[in-house]
């Protein structure tokens, strides 16, 4: 630290003292002196203080993780005193990155400005309070330092990256063979949506037979989603399973393989329910085309582990109000005998469950019960892992046996 921060105060006390005991014209005349020196900066860094405005202007529109966004601000100096000495400091890229932006050192002249802005690349989906500045003024000899917080009231929802998949298994005991969601169990067959030509895995029930006689080449029919076709995640954010979170990996990994399976479901005119918690209150959103695909994003990019309730008592009180014969998805970072027994009791109620079980094998933290895994497997359960670095695509479009 600068030496005259101590030597100058010390002298300013030991002139005062010498006034007050002793006195005379000329220790007067220095303690004015010295006075002077001190009040002046003072009086400048008091006046620039009050008169310095600022603004945060954020950008526009949906935003989704991995997308590059510019904040703008402007620092106004709107008194008619130069600022010789300014430090800006903000926390828009702590905030969304977890990195420390350089601080700004600048002087400002008498009505001036200065305009900055930083280029952030989003690292994760969540909701920022991001329109706050913090700017320190200075005098010219560093005798005095003034904070002030310049906010313009303004934040951030940044949506979860979707991820595309072309289909999802649902159950092996909806139908024989045929084990994704474009499956018979939820299609209308009196409803043909439209023809293309045969693909591998297609149905030979499913071929149009005059279609392809005249074509020459083997030609399917695509049905229409049937009108009763339901369903249903439930997403598990218990706090005791999410307080040892590392970076909230598990929690981001919840959200990117639930966001894939809506958007999945919502492309294929199927109704989707999701629910979750939010501390000791229930979330519940439901949408059956493309268009309603912006109000579980918004859910997904808050969602937090923050759930008081017992995962299998949230879902046990739900139960009987599903309607029969919908699929019932249960995204959990723990799949232990408790949990395993819902599936059990899911089936029971002619409900169709998969379980989706997202694990930190890195920081050792969720837990898959692999004995449990082969019980719901062998009851035609199927139960998709992934690990935080799984990538969501290959595992969800994977066929279990």
């Amino acid at each position: 630290m600068n030496n005259r921060t101590y030597i100058s105060p010390l002298i300013f006390i030991i002139l005062l003292g010498y006034v007050l005991l002793v006195g005379g014209t000329v220790p007067y005349f220095l303690f004015y002196t010295m006075l002077l020196i001190y009040l002046i900066p003072f009086i400048h860094c008091l006046i620039c203080y009050l008169f310095l405005k600022g603004t945060v202007e954020i950008p526009e529109g949906n935003l989704h993780a991995g997308d590059t966004i510019t904040i703008m601000y402007k620092i106004n100096n709107k008194s008619i005193l130069p600022i010789t000495y300014l430090e800006i400091e903000n926390d828009f890229s702590k905030k969304l990155t977890g990195k420390t932006s350089p601080k700004v050192i600048l002087s400002i002249e008498k009505k001036g400005y200065y305009n900055g802005s930083e280029t952030i690349i989003l690292k994760r989906r969540g909701f920022y309070e991001v329109g706050e500045i913090s700017v320190t003024i200075k005098d010219a000899f560093g005798f005095f330092s003034l904070k002030k917080k310049i906010s313009t009231p303004t934040s951030l929802l940044v949506y979860p990256e979707v991820i595309d998949i072309s289909t999802f298994k649902t159950s092996t005991t909806q139908q024989t063979g045929e084990l994704s969601i474009k499956d018979p169990s939820f299609q209308d067959k009196s409803r043909i949506n439209s023809l293309r030509e045969y693909q591998e895995g297609d149905s030979i029930k499913s071929i149009h037979w005059k279609q392809t006689a005249k074509k020459n080449t083997p030609i399917v029919k695509e049905y229409e989603n049937s009108y009763d076709t339901q369903l249903v995640i439930f997403l598990d954010n218990e706090y005791r399973l999410f307080k040892n979170d590392i970076d909230t990996r598990i929690e981001d990994k919840i959200v990117d393989v639930t966001a894939s399976i809506i958007n999945y479901c919502l492309n294929q005119k199927i109704e989707v329910t999701l629910e979750t918690q939010n501390y000791d209150s229930t979330i519940k959103i439901k949408g059956m085309q493309k268009s309603d695909f912006k109000p579980f994003l918004e859910v997904l990019a808050r969602f937090r582990g923050n759930g008081k309730s017992n995962f299998s008592t949230f879902i046990s009180s739900k139960i009987d109000i599903i309607k029969r014969s919908s699929t019932v998805v249960l995204v959990t970072p723990n799949l232990d005998k408790k949990i395993g027994s819902l599936g059990i009791k899911l089936r029971m109620k002619n409900l169709y469950p998969v379980f989706i079980v997202v694990t930190d094998y890195e920081n050792n933290n969720g837990y898959m019960d692999v004995i449990i895994e082969k019980k719901l497997k062998s009851e035609g359960i199927p139960v998709y892992w992934l690990d935080c670095k799984t990538n969501v695509k290959e595992i969800l479009e994977a066929h279990y046996g």
